[in-house]
């Protein structure tokens, strides 16, 4: 196979995952994974599914491979951040990976002025448009931990504070990719000194560690960095899950998500948040506080009082943690999003919205029949 048609056919194969990896008329997405992978790789993270399977099933499709060789390569790639392996009752299991979130965090160790030009470029393209018009959000929007009143029911998996406070551990931190790809091409952070802005839990703590870019920390540390978040008027996105995995700590000038969204017209509706800012006009005192703080530029002043832009605000709260007056706080929004349980859950109902029951359904009989999905 010709190189160009092997990178074509993994683009394809990647855009038919849980999350799009769309062409472009430059062909930067081709020159991502020529930069990423190389012809061997490409050719066994084709043989990869959606969904982590057993050495012995992905075994089959690589016939020219013994066991011992594949599971070499597959645990290279892993390290790589190329693909996902994962334990499963005492032995791996491996899948291929969306790019974001996904093979891009994980080059953190890797990251070259070259292939961040590329990414910010494909991002501006075709992928962030595509990326964000997904109906379900790889990530989600909780307000920062004073911003919303006591009395109000906040449900649990809304509280990241209180969610880090009761989670068994392990907790990890490692500096976050975005302000890294900034740095390397000389516009570092306006927002932040702080650069350990990715947390993890559990077993993508362990997991991140054992790759190299993260460091483990108590969950003192952790509780301090999401606190410092909000001192520091970053925004807290974690994994659109109850039970979330990661959650990151944004700003409007470094941030993938944010700084792509923020140009759409309209970029509340691409984010999965039940919380939106409301101003009381006769309390403000126009200080302006808010608006240094709001990352979505959903403030503005209109005749010396703050006034929130309901189209632009995803319901962080930094801009009601520091209002002297008190004049603005959360309100929820009429309809209010549960989010899926776990990574499994969110990663399977991203597939059923890109392909509906029916094509689901099929999928899923061809997975335990030992095809790819």
């Amino acid at each position: 196979m010709h190189a160009e048609d092997l990178y074509r056919r993994l683009q394809e194969h990647m855009d038919r995952g849980t999350a799009p990896f769309p062409t472009t008329e430059s062909g930067v997405e081709l020159r991502i994974l020529k930069r990423l992978f190389t012809e061997e790789q490409a050719r066994i993270a084709l043989e990869l599914s959606a969904i982590p399977e057993p050495i012995e099933t992905i075994a089959k499709r690589l016939p020219a491979l013994t066991h011992e060789e594949l599971r070499l390569k597959l645990d290279s790639m892993a390290e790589y951040g190329l693909i996902l392996a994962i334990p499963v009752e005492d032995r791996k299991r491996y899948a291929k990976l969306p790019f974001i979130v996904g093979i891009y965090e994980r080059q953190l160790g890797r990251l070259t002025p070259e292939l961040e030009r590329e990414v910010r470029a494909y991002q501006a393209e075709a992928f962030g448009a595509a990326m964000y018009a997904q109906k379900t959000p790889q990530m989600r929007t909780v307000p920062v931990g004073q911003s919303v009143a006591v009395d109000r029911n906040v449900a649990t998996y809304e509280d990241i504070r209180s969610y880090a406070s009761r989670h068994p551990g392990p907790f990890a931190a490692m500096p976050c990719i975005c302000r890294k790809g900034k740095e390397l091409l000389e516009d570092a952070c306006h927002q932040t000194q702080t650069r350990e802005n990715c947390l993890t839990f559990g077993i993508a703590a362990k997991g991140m560690v054992d790759m190299g870019p993260a460091r483990f920390i108590t969950r003192e540390e952790m509780i301090g960095l999401l606190d410092a978040a909000d001192r520091e008027g970053l925004v807290l996105q974690p994994e659109n899950t109850e039970s979330p995995l990661f959650v990151c700590c944004c700003c409007g000038c470094c941030c993938g998500v944010l700084t792509t969204v923020k140009k759409f017209p309209k970029p509340a509706q691409y984010f999965s948040t039940n919380y939106h800012a409301e101003a009381d006009e006769a309390t403000c005192e126009g200080c302006g506080t808010c608006l240094s703080r709001c990352q979505m530029d959903a403030l503005a002043m209109d005749n010396g009082r703050s006034k929130v832009d309901r189209d632009r605000c995803i319901g962080c709260g930094l801009c009601v943690t520091t209002c002297p007056p008190g004049s603005l706080r959360l309100e929820r929004c009429e309809k209010e999003k549960t989010p899926p349980k776990d990574t499994r859950a969110l990663y399977l109902q991203l597939l059923r919205d890109r392909y509906g029951p029916v094509k689901m359904a099929a999928a899923m009989t061809g997975h335990m029949l030992g095809h790819k999905f």
